[in-house]
């Protein structure tokens, strides 16, 4: 199915909650509405590399600004029971976006059947089930830190899946197994600081396989897409490329052939565990990026954190680092001297998903009510030479930096 033919489909829900509301106020309990809310402030220490919550973000924090944007967001969600068994759920969020419109600040709109206490089965708008934190990724309110770790959750700009998904969950060794199977498409951006690329994503397939035991969690996901479009920094490359003669570059259509992402595909694997102990909780998550193309880097991201409870006040650490590899270009018979400049684009091409960076943090946690809490984060990271992708960067600065960030949050639900 094609993703206009999905697109179609997520009208369904709110068709479906507007003719309940006309057409049988007497029966409102079914339909009910909650929200959820960050105001989030930023401030960071870096002239070149400025931070960013993610890589679809267009606009980022530099030395001497506070920024209000990364982090603010106001979401509202609707649930409708249909029947038993049968309801409809839409969620929009509404935050800094790239490109602003009504379907991007749609993060769910899907219809759920559960065919009995084992079985379900949702058609529609999903959250694509990659992270330990998948769904209440945008809640900040549900989890203690100020956001989660840029190094895993910063690295992926899809939010949303459109297509269908089957879960499977049965009571065993004294804990609960679920399995999830779904399927989709989806879009998103990824922004550089002089240019905002779509990058479309289909044939997305995935797996997700987790067991709750009381104090503890254990998951593995697998999932794999293949990218549905070629982005215009790549089609300028290669056009470039191509008018190079040979004997300056021989062979260099081979090359600029294996610069094309249309087709190729993206493999997301990742393994997450959480345990609580009377005051503590401990949490970790370990994540690797595998592709076909030649543009995408093998990247491996993880995170282990530990935090610990004082009545109202959670205390917390986190470890997280992103490693990838580095291209180094030495096509062979090339004249270097002459094509200096178009080496120096290719190379940054070719690193422009590298992502080496080491994060440490520290931050404090109040429940201020049941219904909000603050945050307060510090974070201390080391950005390695030619792997800042989670930050947008000055000019062209690739050197390895020390950057102190600080977080302030102010998180609800309603």
């Amino acid at each position: 199915m094609h993703l206009v033919q999905y697109k179609k489909l997520l009208c369904l829900p709110l068709l479906l909650f507007a003719s309940y509301v006309t057409a049988n106020d007497a029966e409102s309990d079914k339909l009910q509405f909650s929200g959820f809310a960050t105001i989030g402030a930023v401030y960071s220490d870096s002239e070149h590399h400025g931070y960013r919550k993610n890589v679809g973000s267009a606009g980022a924090v530099y030395s001497g600004e506070v920024d209000f944007k990364q982090h603010s967001l106001l979401g509202l969600q609707a649930d409708w029971s249909i029947a038993s068994g049968f309801d409809a759920v839409y969620q929009g969020v509404l935050r800094d976006l790239p490109e602003p419109s009504l379907d991007r600040y749609t993060t769910l709109a899907f219809l759920r059947y559960e065919v009995n206490t084992n079985w379900t089965v949702r058609l529609g708008r999903t959250a694509p089930d990659l992270f330990l934190l998948t769904e209440y990724r945008d809640v900040d309110f549900s989890y203690i830190w100020a956001t989660a770790p840029n190094e895993v959750y910063g690295i992926i700009p899809y939010r949303s899946i459109d297509g269908i998904d089957v879960s499977y969950q049965q009571r065993g060794l004294g804990g609960v197994f679920k399995a999830k199977l779904f399927t989709g498409s989806s879009e998103a951006e990824i922004s550089a600081s002089t240019i905002v690329e779509e990058i479309k994503i289909e044939d997305i397939i995935g797996l997700s396989l987790s067991f709750d035991h009381f104090n503890w969690l254990v998951q593995a996901k697998h999932s794999q897409v293949t990218i549905a479009n070629e982005p215009e920094s790549n089609t300028f490359a290669i056009d470039i490329i191509n008018t190079v003669p040979d004997f300056l570059w021989p062979n260099s259509e081979i090359f600029s052939e294996s610069l094309l992402m249309t087709g190729e595909k993206v493999d997301y694997s990742s393994v997450s565990a959480q345990y609580q102990w009377q005051n503590w909780l401990a949490s970790a998550e370990l994540s690797r990026i595998t592709s076909d193309s030649e543009v995408i880097p093998k990247i491996s991201s993880g995170y282990a954190a530990l935090s610990y409870q004082v009545n109202a006040h959670q205390f917390y650490s986190i470890y997280a680092f992103t490693d990838s590899d580095t291209y180094v270009f030495d096509e062979p018979g090339v004249n270097e001297v002459v094509l200096e400049e178009l080496i120096h684009g290719v190379t940054g091409l070719m690193n422009f998903y590298s992502a080496n960076q080491h994060t440490i943090s520290l931050g404090w946690r109040w429940d201020i009510t049941n219904y909000m809490a603050s945050s307060v984060q510090w974070n201390y990271t080391k950005v390695e030479e030619t792997g800042s992708i989670l930050w947008l960067n000055k000019s062209e600065h690739n050197e390895v930096e020390k950057v102190n960030t600080f977080l302030l949050n102010l998180s609800m639900v309603f």
